[in-house]
């Protein structure tokens, strides 16, 4: 994906992934809730359906990173010298702290699988 073009899809494939990965951690955590209170046939069918949605929000970390890594090459090729600087420290903070967020939203989603 190169150009203008390339660019737009690639930003709305990286939000829609972040946006999937956050709806499944929502959908997961409220499946464990409701299935620790049904009859154990129900239960069973609600956990393989946490499960599958576990698979997609792994799915989704994946296009995470690899859309964030192209978005990156735009970036860089977009950043002035004089910004550079500034906008890196930016940068590494606001991903440190999406990290932080991922990881334990993810660790969590993982842990609420029985």
């Amino acid at each position: 994906m190169s150009g203008r073009y390339g660019s737009i899809v690639n930003s709305f494939l990286h939000d829609l992934s972040s946006g999937l990965w956050a709806a499944g951690l929502l959908v997961v955590w409220r499946l464990a809730y409701v299935t620790a209170q049904l009859a154990p046939p129900a239960a069973r069918a609600l956990a393989g359906v946490s499960h599958e949605l576990f698979t997609v929000m792994l799915v989704s970390l994946a296009g995470i990173l690899v859309t964030g890594g192209i978005r990156l090459g735009y970036w860089r090729r977009r950043v002035t010298a004089d910004e550079l600087p500034y906008r890196r420290r930016a940068l590494l903070v606001k991903h440190a702290l999406y990290l932080a967020a991922y990881g334990a939203g993810t660790l969590w989603a993982w842990a609420l699988q029985r």
